[in-house]
């Protein structure tokens, strides 16, 4: 009796010690799952690789699939297509290669032009410069002697009306040898400046409009000074023979207009210099003007020269470079 009350005391003590649990299986499973080894990968990304994968094999095989079965004709017309393509593209870039050297020519390349113009000129028309001074003083002093030789003889002893006529003549004589004179010289000084022009518009071929313009300038300066030169002599042989043959003319009158003469002679000459100057400085700014119209045109003026400025220029040609791409399309 008495061992039977020791070995429950002794149950009862041990069950109070180490209660027993309700969820002693769960908590037996989450402890095995919290100490287990398992695989820590993204599932996701696994399956973005596997699906790129299948799309680059999918794509590669389809690619080859497409390559056997590509039609011939299909094959030849995006041949066809490359070439007219290439062909178009190349053409384009033709134009707005030519567009762009017409663009290219800045003010200060223009000016570059035009003081390299004036440098080979230079010594052509410091030479014009020599010769027509040397022919002017030549000329009045020999009509000078004309003079100072019948002032002697009219005072030794009274000249004859037939003294003044002989006078009158050889000066008229010297005046038509003086103007064959200058007109050699001024054709000669023309015709290099015209050499000269045209050895620069080779050296200079973007530079053809100032070559071309500078040129037509030039001729009309060498014939200006033509024709002044040719009136001047003109009008001073038209006065000789306006003096009377009978009578003796006054010879205040001829010492007069000989010297009137000479000073316009000798004035010309020096204008005629300056008139060369304002020439490149006139020459520049019309190129400048015409290059900046030409960029952007007035509407009168595009009426009036229709395809004559660069922006009409190059829109037409963009517009048959268009068309060629729709019929070719």
């Amino acid at each position: 009796m008495h061992l039977k009350v020791v070995i429950f005391a002794l149950s009862f003590v041990t069950i109070s010690a180490y209660p027993l649990q309700r969820n002693t299986r769960e908590a037996t499973w989450n402890h095995s799952k919290a100490n287990q080894v398992h695989d820590k990968t993204d599932f996701s990304k696994d399956v973005d690789n596997l699906y790129k994968s299948h799309l680059d094999s999918s794509s590669l095989y389809k690619q080859e699939d497409d390559d056997d079965n590509k039609n011939p004709v299909a094959v030849e017309m995006q041949h066809k297509l490359n070439l007219e393509s290439e062909r178009l593209r190349s053409r384009l870039r033709q134009e707005l290669a030519e567009l762009q050297d017409r663009l290219s020519t800045s003010p200060a390349q223009l000016s570059s032009t035009l003081a390299s113009m004036r440098e080979r000129l230079a010594p052509l028309t410091q030479h014009l410069q020599s010769s027509l001074s040397t022919n002017t003083q030549d000329l009045c002093g020999q009509l000078s002697l004309y003079l100072q030789g019948l002032e002697t003889a009219d005072v030794q002893t009274e000249a004859s009306p037939a003294r003044y006529q002989e006078t009158v003549h050889w000066m008229t004589q010297a005046l038509e040898h003086s103007s064959s004179k200058l007109a050699d010289i001024i054709s000669d000084f023309h015709t290099k400046t015209v050499g000269v022009i045209e050895h620069l518009t080779e050296i200079l071929a973007d530079e053809e409009e100032a070559a071309r313009l500078m040129s037509s300038r030039f001729g009309q300066e060498v014939s200006l000074l033509r024709v002044e030169t040719q009136n001047r002599v003109g009008a001073l042989k038209a006065e000789f023979a306006a003096l009377p043959e009978t009578a003796r003319p006054l010879k205040a009158e001829v010492t007069a207009s000989v010297e009137m003469f000479c000073e316009k002679a000798a004035l010309q000459n020096q204008v005629f210099q300056v008139r060369l100057e304002k020439l490149f400085q006139g020459l520049e700014e019309e190129l400048e003007d015409q290059r900046a119209s030409s960029l952007s045109p007035s509407p009168a003026s595009s009426s009036q020269q229709p395809g004559g400025s660069l922006q009409e220029d190059f829109s037409a040609k963009l517009s048959a470079l268009i068309k060629d791409i729709l019929h070719s399309v």
